[in-house]
């Protein structure tokens, strides 16, 4: 049996091609969940040994943005993460640019969601330089890339998990003033944030990388001015609060954001032939669950419009946490807290990455514990290249 969101898409998926533009990603993801978990992709068929029961597994698309796909990606990540935990605090703070910039944002996705994670480490690493800020320390930081409301509308922002502190340079480390219960301030960090996104805009505006739309009736010239004069006078907002019961569970934590899509399966109540139906949280209400229902074509409009660009990496990780620093920089600290060496994380394959998460052990019956045997299997499909027709969103 498909999953919602496959229904969704083999509903109204070709119909939001006929009306809609598409990049080669949106064709690539829409194509995926049609026939994720479904034979189309391969499968293998079980028998148990012992009980007769049958088990079928159909194999997944892998695709990034595909709600089926998620959760042994997500479990493989916060498993590599644990061997980085400090026992410090950590604060979850959040960078967000105003509703003005979103059709920007829509039209220039790489350049901007790249400038939002520059801005961000600036500010930080600025904020950790700064001695009035009494940490002067090297600090670190994982930033996550999302850019949704529950509603499925356009919001990008940034999550960042941060270590409340940093390492000297004789290797040792130095804890926020407030002994990690406080960051920094976060309207002083939204200010920061809002001057450096703001200095690099005028300066893409200037070097002609912005990508404008059809504005009918006014000059991008124009446009440009009233949208930075718009920016200057709002107030920009970047929360920052501490997070976490224990340092244990910091990356058990982010793991809810690393993975998560615009839509689970979870959230899709209904898909008829004309509308889909899905819950969210509205958090301007309370926090209150509330359904909203919109037409088939676009509930694929607004699930699309998250797709992010090829090869775009969403989750990057800075200063003494950043690819090139981790492991020595980890080392010292594990020395400094007296805890057993820094071992880099191990390559777990998916069979040990269930039994180990899910309790479930490969090739054994679920119900019974006897031997599965493979009785009928179909394999992977081997990619093709990919149509050449394809239109520009």
């Amino acid at each position: 049996m498909s999953s919602l969101i496959t229904k969704a898409f083999e509903n109204f998926s070709e119909q939001y091609l006929r009306l809609n533009s598409a990049t080669i990603e949106q064709h690539k993801l829409i194509d995926s969940i049609k026939v994720c978990k479904t034979p189309a992709l391969g499968y293998n068929i079980q028998a148990c040994e012992d009980c007769g029961t049958i088990q079928t597994h159909y194999n997944s698309c892998g695709n990034r943005h595909c709600p089926n796909c998620q959760a042994i990606n997500k479990d493989r990540w916060i498993l590599s993460k644990q061997n980085d935990v400090l026992p410090v605090i950590y604060h979850h703070t959040v960078f967000t640019v105003p509703a003005e910039l979103r059709t920007l944002f829509k039209y220039n996705k790489s350049l901007l969601y790249n400038l939002i994670f520059k801005c961000a480490w600036q500010t930080i690493e600025s904020f950790s330089k700064d001695p009035r800020n009494r940490i002067e320390a090297k600090m670190g930081m994982i930033a996550i890339l999302h850019t949704w409301k529950q509603n499925l509308d356009y919001h990008p922002h940034l999550h960042c998990i941060i270590p409340s502190g940093g390492i000297t340079a004789n290797n040792k480390w130095k804890s926020s003033p407030s002994g990690g219960d406080f960051l920094f301030n976060y309207e002083a960090l939204a200010k920061t944030f809002k001057g450096k996104f703001m200095f690099y805009l005028k300066q893409y505006y200037k070097d002609n990388k912005l990508i404008f739309w059809d504005l009918t009736g006014i000059s991008s010239a124009k446009y440009f001015y009233y949208l930075k004069e718009t920016l200057y006078k709002k107030d920009w907002v970047a929360n920052s609060r501490k997070s976490f019961k224990s340092h244990d569970s910091v990356f058990e934590y982010l793991g809810r954001y690393t993975h998560k899509i615009a839509i689970s399966n979870a959230r899709i109540k209904e898909v008829s032939n004309t509308h889909v139906s899905f819950e969210y949280t509205d958090r301007a209400d309370n926090y209150t669950k509330k359904i909203r229902k919109v037409e088939g074509v676009k509930f694929i409009k607004l699930f699309l419009q998250h797709v992010l660009p090829k090869r775009f990496m969403k989750i990057r990780n800075y200063g003494f946490l950043s690819s090139r620093n981790k492991t020595p920089m980890l080392k010292k600290l594990f020395e400094y807290f007296e805890k057993p060496a820094y071992q880099k994380p191990k390559t777990i394959l998916v069979v040990e990455l269930i039994k180990l998460i899910h309790k479930v052990e490969v090739g054994v019956c679920k119900h019974c514990g006897g031997p599965m045997r493979v009785i009928e299997s179909k394999d992977r499909p081997q990619k093709t290249r990919a149509s050449p027709i394809i239109k520009v969103a």
